[in-house]
């Protein structure tokens, strides 16, 4: 009998080491997730036929039957003494004998994670559970110790992104291609019986062409940490790279610098200039301040102009704007379970942590407050976001890599207000 789990445990260990190799060979995440899962089952399995053979007596022990085994041909070629399992599939070092004790982590059995939950949830302790002295009060109070699986989890910082980069245009066009802009539009004259009207020319003021800038997120876990806890490291990592691309991209719709990266609606020096309001700190909790800078954009981009401002400004001058009585503005019954929306003049607010400043913190001249129809933002890309893994054999590291090419700027800058914090009055 011992023999025969031996065999199979062998067979179980050689499939194991296949599939180490394999995956250290793939560049799939799928087919990478699906190694893992197998190497789990495997794990469970060799952990079980482990302690199965450990419970059983040697067959040579002692040297009892020894002569009765030499006259039995089956059993005359069998090994005398006892078996050194470790050692008989090459895990006698401390590396191979380290790699089984994670490999058969006794706290991540289904078995010890419902009886931890029971003794959690009911107070019901179990031969299940390992129970640790508590190092203050004494070995009288004891406590359960907490199974692998819970602890195997990443607390992430959270960070809000999408809005802007949902909103904006975006198009697959070759780069180069140059897109005309005309400013003037053809006009219709009343004129008498017989007579023609005044040709007019369609003027072209200008054009917008796409150049090509690389956005590149790579993430690298070490062998051994992706060792100790490859799963969480793949179900989070590729999430953390797909954010970390989209928050680059908002801030180059907002702050681009155009060389290298997309032009941002704060450094388009196109934007008409009666459309640039220096607003004073003072000022910025007023009501009628607002009312006037929206009067700077034009009826026809009215409507879907959304406000883009920091969260800490939005909180404390427009959220917390209040009239002579202390009450928020036009919201006497507004309450303090009231809902809050993000909407000021009837128009929706943007409120972003990092993009902008806070009208304190800004220094003169800065941009603290955008305003203007996100649709009318270009954000040109000739490839789809691509992920690719793969591993380095140099640093032994997993690498993890999204790649995007592209390029953006304001399509229509007729729409835009900037708000820019004034200089302080002497």
């Amino acid at each position: 009998m011992k023999d025969k789990l031996l065999k199979m445990l062998k067979q179980k260990e050689e499939r194991k080491k296949e599939l180490g190799d394999k995956g250290n060979r793939t560049e799939s995440v799928e087919e990478l997730r699906s190694i893992n899962a197998e190497l789990e089952i495997l794990n469970a399995e060799i952990a079980e036929l482990r302690s199965m053979i450990d419970e059983l007596p040697d067959e040579n022990d002692e040297g009892e039957g020894r002569g009765a085994d030499l006259d039995d041909p089956e059993q005359r070629n069998k090994p005398n003494g006892g078996i050194n399992i470790l050692g008989a599939y090459g895990l006698g070092n401390g590396q191979g004998q380290q790699q089984n004790q994670r490999s058969a982590d006794k706290y991540d059995t289904p078995e010890y994670r419902e009886a931890f939950m029971n003794y959690v949830t009911k107070g019901e302790k179990s031969d299940n559970l390992e129970f640790r002295a508590d190092a203050t009060t004494g070995t009288g109070d004891v406590g359960a110790v907490i199974p692998t699986t819970i602890l195997n989890r990443i607390v992430e910082k959270l960070k809000d992104y999408g809005r802007i980069y949902a909103r904006i245009t975006k198009t697959a066009m070759q780069g180069g291609v140059e897109i005309p802009i005309a400013n003037a539009k053809p006009t219709a004259t009343w004129v008498a019986a017989g007579t023609l009207s005044d040709k007019q020319k369609k003027s072209v003021a200008g054009n917008i062409s796409f150049s090509y800038h690389k956005l590149q997120c790579r993430v690298a876990v070490e062998l051994v940490a992706g060792t100790v806890a490859m799963p969480v490291f793949e179900q989070t990592v590729s999430d953390n790279i797909y954010e970390a691309m989209i928050i680059a991209i908002e801030e180059a719709v907002i702050n681009g610098t155009g060389e290298g990266q997309p032009l941002g609606i704060v450094n388009d020096t196109n934007i008409p200039a009666e459309h640039i309001v220096e607003v004073e700190a003072a000022d910025f909790a007023q009501y009628g301040t607002w009312t006037e800078i929206y009067g700077k954009v034009p009826r026809k981009y009215r409507n879907g102009a959304v406000l883009i401002m920091s969260d800490t400004d939005w909180s404390k001058y427009i959220a917390g704007m209040v009239d002579a009585n202390g009450q928020p503005v036009a919201r006497v019954t507004f309450g303090l379970n009231g809902v809050q929306e993000e909407r000021l003049i009837g128009r929706e607010v943007i409120a972003v942590e990092d993009y902008l400043p806070s009208i304190d913190d800004a220094l003169e001249g800065d941009v603290v407050g955008i305003i203007v129809k996100l649709p009318d933002y270009m954000f040109n890309s000739n490839m789809q976001m691509t992920f690719k893994r793969y591993f380095n054999e140099d640093t032994d590291e997993w690498i993890s890599k999204s790649t995007l090419i592209a390029d953006g700027k304001l399509a229509d800058r007729n729409g835009v207000v900037l708000i820019k914090k004034a200089p302080e009055a002497v």
